[in-house]
């Protein structure tokens, strides 16, 4: 039953990232994958408007305040940004950049905050991990988690419990690709349940 429930989400094409909070504060960032591993960027993510810089409280989900909680998510650049910037540039005879994602990971590796602080990225998490054994029993909870604690995540992402549905949501994601605010470069499933993923 419903312990083959898939979980399903966009991919979004931007750099992997790992936000560390002791008790509920952010203390850490670091990039993940490509060449960029575990390069530390908390100085620049403190600069990314949409990533708190203390977790919400949440009597549902208090434990999170106390020790380590790690969310991994993604830091992308909207096109809308991306386009605006681009538009700016060739006003100044600038050369153009090629595509959101190489500026997303070009900015966060900056040496100056203040100059990432004015590129508009944004942060979208997937994934939320505890040392301890937290109730989050499905992926589908650590989204609720994520969401309850103030942390910005993908709103596209379902249940799903047959391959048709699986088959619809690639098709309907595929449909409203163009018109998503980032790039993606595919869809993730993964089991729901997180034991036996």
């Amino acid at each position: 039953g419903s312990s083959y429930e898939v979980f399903a989400d966009i991919k979004m094409d931007g750099l992997a990232c790992a936000l560390i909070y002791e008790d509920g504060l952010l203390v850490q960032a670091i990039t993940r994958g490509d060449s960029f591993v575990g390069e530390d960027v908390t100085m620049n993510i403190r600069t990314i408007k949409n990533i708190p810089l203390k977790l919400r409280e949440d009597p549902k989900f208090k434990e999170f305040l106390s020790g380590r909680t790690e969310i991994r998510g993604e830091v992308v650049m909207l096109k809308k940004d991306f386009d605006a910037l681009n538009k700016e540039r060739m006003k100044k005879g600038q050369p153009q950049y090629a595509n959101p994602r190489n500026l997303a990971a070009g900015t966060l590796r900056q040496l100056d905050p203040r100059l990432v602080a004015n590129r508009s990225l944004s942060f979208r998490a997937y994934d939320v991990i505890r040392a301890d054994k937290t109730p989050l029993s499905t992926n589908m909870d650590a989204y609720k988690a994520l969401t309850a604690l103030g942390i910005v995540r993908n709103k596209h992402a379902v249940v799903l419990s047959n391959l048709d549905a699986i088959m619809n949501f690639i098709d309907d994601i595929e449909k409203k690709r163009s018109d998503l605010p980032f790039e993606i470069d595919g869809i993730v499933l993964k089991l729901n349940d997180r034991a036996l993923f």
